[in-house]
């Protein structure tokens, strides 16, 4: 066999592992971007987790990560891009409400309360967290709406009874 054809044989192979395998390879490169960011590089972890989004746009974790550490820069820019990660995750399939919650966190940033509201209140009632609903009913009264404030406060109640954030919420809507 000449050498030039092992080259296009080997080369077609790793094409083939790619296409086969870029999942369970955008999981290790969240795995060592972890790794990372136990190390205490933080810029380093956000590297091989946007890494391993162009491994696999569908990503949940790999988008959750990302977009969680941007928002937590406390800047527009990374608000703007924690927002945009996760729309690029959702749109390529990625289903799982701790993006909706990352992005609502993004949108608080940039005082997007309607936002931020439409995206707690997804997540809770995709998790049936009382966390979440309660994160909408804080966003609603930010953006004035007592009513909606109300009722996301009662479904945080719904979902847990005891749950004294909500309790105590609803107290002072009174």
């Amino acid at each position: 066999m000449t050498r030039m054809r092992r080259c296009t044989l080997a080369t077609l192979a790793l094409g083939l592992a790619a296409v086969l395998f870029h999942s369970q390879v955008a999981a290790a490169v969240v795995t060592r971007g972890d790794d990372v960011l136990r190390a205490g590089d933080v810029d380093g972890a956000l590297r091989l987790y946007e890494r391993a989004l162009r491994l696999d746009p569908s990503a949940a974790v790999a988008a959750d990560r990302l977009a969680f550490y941007l928002s937590m820069r406390h800047n527009r820019a990374g608000a703007h891009r924690a927002i945009a990660v996760v729309g690029t995750a959702l749109v390529a399939g990625a289903n799982d409400p701790a993006l909706l919650a990352d992005r609502a966190f993004a949108e608080l940033q940039l005082h997007a309360w309607r936002a931020a509201e439409d995206d707690f209140a997804r997540a809770g009632s995709a998790t049936h967290d009382a966390r979440y609903h309660h994160f909408a009913a804080r966003m609603a009264l930010r953006a004035a709406d007592r009513a909606a404030a109300r009722r996301y406060a009662q479904l945080a109640l719904a979902d847990d009874p005891a749950f004294a954030p909500a309790r105590a919420f609803m107290r002072s809507l009174r």
